[in-house]
């Protein structure tokens, strides 16, 4: 199979290794409006790049796109690439405006075309084997999930991510991954949003550095999510300790509590850690035993929460065989909805009705 990866920049390297590693892969090929970042990656990989999308687009033998560029350009190329009917793997978010999410579902489902967007914690053993002990009763129904991620600066000066125009929001560039899963855990969609926001610490920031975020869902579970960058100190490296050791004790942090109604599971990424307690009654009172505890080696931290790998080689078989995505179009823009809602909400001051959001201009 012949594979092209619009956008030439950083993820795209992460993509092409992937796909090189794919014995069904016979040839990448590179695309970017600029030329060095195409030529960098011609060098880098061994691979063939273009500057031109036609040459893409109207190559029959290529039946498959992964898109690395920038969020403002994922809609234009996203509807392009299907109505050429090429199958689509675009990075999160799916686009900078609800409209052109949209626009990239209502093209996927009139085509009958592949889509699926990149949220690759449903591919990471950490998340996975907790919807495995959703799906097999272990915590009963999940009615409360909690976030808490704190870091330090994620993108630098100059950034196409930290302006509005081109990246959107932080909710939609960084944070979508974590709205995402409590909506798979949870098995509900949510009702409404509230988000309020302190001023950004980091000034030359367009988008906001810090969320306080609750969701309630239809089935009343709730879901909250506190976000802040800064505090985390600056990551440096240092080449006699792994990269998520040297940050535990400075300031960072990357966990989940999943609590359910006979259970309850406690994520910790920058720990290697995860942990399972079981609810239960007594004479006395309400119990709760903790019952596993699962670690994972250093090696094995993109397999665990950022399984990109095992996505990118999924999308490539599912391809080859004709079958659809691993997660519909329609259920990631879902997601990406619920991203434009807390943005909305911290515009507004206001709790957001999700049922309403479809009519406001975002």
């Amino acid at each position: 199979m012949k594979v092209a990866v619009l956008g030439a920049g950083g993820m795209a390297g992460a993509v092409i290794s992937h796909l090189q590693t794919c014995a069904d892969v016979k040839e990448i090929v590179a695309f970017d409006i600029r030329e060095e970042p195409v030529r960098e990656k011609e060098k880098q990989f061994g691979i063939r790049g273009t500057t031109r999308l036609d040459d893409i687009l109207k190559d029959a033998e290529l039946p498959l796109v992964f898109i690395t560029a920038s969020n403002a350009a994922h809609k234009e190329l996203a509807v392009q690439a299907m109505e050429a009917g090429k199958a689509v793997m675009c990075e999160k978010p799916m686009a900078v405006t609800l409209a052109d999410a949209r626009a990239m579902v209502d093209t996927s489902e009139r085509l009958g075309a592949f889509l699926q967007i990149g949220f690759e914690c449903r591919y990471s053993q950490l998340y996975t084997t907790i919807k495995e002990w959703i799906d097999t009763g272990l915590l009963g129904q999940v009615i409360n999930t909690h976030f808490y991620y704190i870091c330090s600066e994620f993108h630098h000066k100059g950034s196409w991510r930290n302006k509005l125009a081109t990246g959107g929001s932080m909710f939609g560039e960084k944070l979508s991954h974590y709205v995402d899963l409590p909506r798979w855990w949870i098995g509900a969609e949510a009702s409404e949003v509230s988000t309020i926001c302190a001023p950004n610490v980091i000034p030359y920031y367009e988008v906001r550095d810090n969320y306080y975020t609750t969701y309630r869902f239809t089935n009343g579970a709730v879901s909250q999510l506190t976000f802040m960058m800064a505090p985390g100190a600056t990551f440096q490296g240092d080449p006699k300790q792994d990269i998520l050791s040297q940050q535990v004790e400075d300031g960072h942090a990357l966990r989940y509590l999943i609590v359910g109604t006979r259970g309850a599971v406690q994520t910790d990424v920058f720990r290697r850690t995860f942990k399972r307690w079981e609810f239960g009654d007594s004479p006395e009172c309400f119990t709760s035993t903790l019952v596993e505890t699962l670690c994972w080696e250093e090696k094995d931290d993109q397999l665990y929460f950022h399984n990109t790998l095992d996505q990118t080689l999924d999308i490539v078989d599912r391809v080859k065989q004709g079958l659809p995505a691993k997660t519909p179009a329609r259920d990631a823009y879902e997601t990406m909805k619920l991203c434009f809602a807390a943005e909305l909400s911290a515009d507004c001051g206001k709790t957001v009705q999700i049922a309403e959001i479809e009519d406001t201009q975002v």
